[in-house]
């Protein structure tokens, strides 16, 4: 059922992707403009049906195509149709279009952020709070979640990226080969064709699968996947002139009875009806002179990318077993080398960058963010993938649905316009879980909800509130507020107040559990002026109380100490990931210095320094990491002195945070395999992997290192799931203990302060 399941959401988000080709004719001796075919010569009309990932069929139609010399002088394409239809039409060639299906990562591709290293600082710590990557918006007293799974940042920047070459196209009828594509106004229900305007923009609509991506808004048009309108668009190629056509029909097949096994196949199959029904009623009007083709595409579905290869092949299976007919419409071999010489691509060079345009955004600190993150591409030759990383460090800031960009002639040079898009709600929310179990009556959890408030203030504060329950209770509150050049810099004021578990164990042994409470306030400096580093320099204060919870009488009852003084801290985070990283590193190095000010008790400085490194190759994955502590005082008081270790990979067998010295240290080497098939759209990935670790704690810093290190080792498996890692595990170390682990968590995680 899982497997149904999955495979009946895959073909509702890819629902109606259409590619239709449309090529111009041309013939020797005739004016070298787009969409005029010479009168002798047929003029053939290029038809390309949605299907999602079914739809790399339509390039092995194209292949047999250009093999046989059948020209063609326009298309219109609906979804993936309009996908590679618009881009035959901006001038790529079936080869071209064949190694651009291999070559896309479509996983990255439907996954909106930039990649990790490129988000700032502050937005980094959140992998720490293990949220769930699902936002809740709110505005005007009603909650709200993304129009769509995808809101297709990645997918625009792509389309983009490839249709530059059109760039001075004032209509589709000027690109090579004239093009029209085929969205549906969510609205009204009405067909929207596009016949002018951003070829982009137009393929993007197109191709919006509801509930699977975000609508586009066109003027006053909010547009979703043509295929609800017109899947198969025969009428736009019949209104453009070209006679005969070529149709390729893509569209999933109706399932079996004994297949309809939940809600979610159900309602597929309902909308596969409806569009069946649709595209039967334009294929009733084809003519005899008319070519329709309808690949054998099998158990290919909607959703199944990584076989595109496959679905190549089985459209030039297609049109090869319509050869007769095709080959009626050929040009001669001279001939046709003419005209798909003048339907390659363009010349593209705008030169330099000499005008940049920011269209506001809804606030004016969003619209200053975007131009603080482009404004150095103004005065040099224009770079696609130095756009891209702008524009990547913008939309990491989190308030935006997109970010787009258009290159548009001005003065008879090149314009550069950002578009950036704010989401629609004025605070939005996540929800975090943490557990660990360790199967012997040992258990904690940690349940977190996060609510941030993007544009606190007229100058683009964000003021972030942490709720958690469970091991840990409390609230934190923070405002993050950028200044300076670029917002390079920044203040950081928080208050927080949170109580949390502390158990006492001796030689594998649970004595004593108390409940440490905390009372704290920080005013943070910081400098992060790129997004892999930071520098910050905080003035702390408050107080920690515990009480015993559960132990014996001969047992401290209850101490409570008042603490202030500085924090000083560097980080270094080029991560991918915190749950299965794949590349990058992370370094943190941390001093807190405690002196009786005011009344205060507490004395005393700890440091606190942490290295984590990724090595991979392929499937394989070696994570690195090393860990010390040391409170530089022996009489250093304070609860904050002490470090903990113990659980899952941080010395496994013990049983979570069982060891506490004021002096720790720690490395460890965690090597883990990705298993099943990586290419797949919609997948869980799955990890296997075991780990060697080696460390201890210390009271005095004499001690420090002294005695047999404690080594320690385990094995795991590590489900990647949409709701965070799962991990289960089982561990050993030196001392005999040893212990089963289930947790759901990350692979790393950050001290707490």
């Amino acid at each position: 059922m899982v497997g149904d399941l999955e495979q009946a959401m895959g073909r509702m988000r890819m629902r109606g992707v259409v590619a239709v080709l449309l090529l111009g004719l041309w013939s020797a001796g005739a004016p070298a403009q787009p969409g005029v075919a010479p009168s002798d010569a047929p003029c053939v009309g290029l038809v390309l049906g949605g299907g999602g990932a079914r739809g790399a069929a339509h390039v092995g139609v194209l292949k047999v195509l250009e093999r046989e010399h059948i020209p063609v002088c326009a298309i219109a394409g609906t979804s993936m149709g309009a996908i590679v239809g618009g881009l035959y039409a901006a001038g790529f060639d079936a080869d071209e279009l064949e190694r651009l299906l291999a070559t896309i990562d479509w996983n990255d591709m439907f996954v909106d952020g930039p990649p990790r290293a490129q988000l700032p600082m502050e937005r980094k710590q959140e992998d720490f709070r293990h949220l769930i990557d699902l936002e809740i918006g709110y505005r005007d007293g009603r909650l709200g979640i993304p129009a769509g799974l995808v809101r297709g940042q990645k997918l625009m920047l792509l389309l983009r990226r490839l249709t530059l070459s059109t760039w001075r196209a004032e209509g589709f009828d000027q690109l090579p080969i004239p093009f029209r594509a085929v969205a549906a106004d969510i609205v009204t229900g009405r067909k929207k064709v596009f016949a002018d305007g951003d070829l982009a923009v137009a393929i993007r609509a197109s191709m919006s699968v509801p509930g699977a991506f975000a609508p586009v808004k066109v003027g006053e048009q909010l547009l979703v996947d043509g295929g609800m309108a017109e899947n198969v668009p025969v009428d736009e190629v019949r209104a453009m002139g070209a006679h005969p056509m070529v149709v390729v029909d893509v569209g999933s097949q109706l399932l079996k009875e004994d297949a309809l096994t939940n809600p979610a196949v159900v309602l597929d199959q309902v909308i596969t009806a409806l569009m069946a029904e649709k595209t039967a009623r334009s294929l009733a009007t084809l003519g005899d002179a008319d070519v329709l083709l309808q690949p054998v595409l099998g158990d290919i579905t909607a959703a199944d990318f990584h076989r595109s290869a496959e679905a190549v092949a089985m459209g030039e299976r297609a049109a090869e077993a319509q050869l007769p007919r095709l080959r009626a419409l050929a040009l001669p071999v001279a001939e046709y080398a003419a005209l798909r010489a003048r339907q390659r691509h363009r010349d593209f060079d705008p030169g330099l960058v000499a005008f940049l345009d920011v269209e506001p955004g809804q606030t004016p600190s969003a619209t200053r963010r975007v131009a603080w993150a482009t404004e150095a591409l103004v005065g040099k030759p224009f770079d696609v993938a130095a756009t891209e990383r702008a524009i990547g460090n913008a939309y990491g800031d989190g308030r935006f649905e997109t970010i787009d960009y258009r290159l548009l002639p001005r003065d008879g040079r090149a314009a550069l316009v950002v578009q950036p898009q704010q989401k629609a709600w004025t605070a939005s929310g996540k929800v975090g879980l943490q557990l660990d179990d360790d199967f012997n009556g040992r258990s904690d959890y940690l349940l977190s909800a996060e609510l941030v408030f993007s544009d606190a203030n007229r100058i683009g504060g964000k003021w972030r509130n942490l709720i958690q329950l469970g091991r840990i209770t409390g609230l934190r509150s923070e405002l993050y507020q950028p200044f300076g050049t670029r917002g390079a810099f920044y203040l950081r004021p928080a208050v927080e107040v949170r109580s949390e578990s502390l158990p006492l164990w001796r030689q594998g042994d649970q004595l004593a559990e108390y409940r440490l409470r905390r009372r704290e306030f920080d005013i943070g400096l910081g400098y992060s002026p790129q997004p892999t580093w930071r520098m910050e320099l905080a003035l702390v204060g408050g107080r920690d109380s515990a009480r015993l919870d559960v132990g014996g009488a001969g047992l401290v009852q209850v101490g409570s100490e008042s603490f202030a003084g500085l924090r000083a801290g560097a980080t270094w985070d080029s991560l991918d990931s915190i749950d299965f990283p794949t590349r990058g590193g992370r370094a943190n190095l941390e001093v807190l210095s405690l002196h009786p000010w005011a009344g205060t008790r507490a004395d005393g400085e700890v440091a606190r320094a942490s290295l984590d490194w990724v090595l991979a190759w392929k499937r394989y994955h070696l994570l690195l990491g090393a860990r010390v502590a040391s409170a530089l005082e022996d009489d250093a008081s304070g609860f904050r002195s002490q470090t903990f270790l113990g659980g899952f990979l941080n010395l496994s067998g013990f049983a979570e945070r069982s060891l506490v010295g004021s002096q720790a240290a720690l490395t460890r080497a965690v090597f883990y395999r990705r298993t099943g098939d990586t290419s797949r759209l919609f997948s869980l990935p799955l990890y296997m992997g075991a780990s060697v670790e080696a460390g201890n704690v210390w009271n005095t810093r004499s001690a420090f290192g002294s005695g047999s290190a404690v080594v320690a080792g385990s094995v795991f498996g590590g489900l990647d799931t949409p709701l965070g890692p799962v991990f289960l595990g089982f561990g050993r170390n030196s001392s005999g203990a040893d212990s089963w682990y289930l947790s759901f968590g990350s692979m790393l995680r950050q001290e707490p302060r």
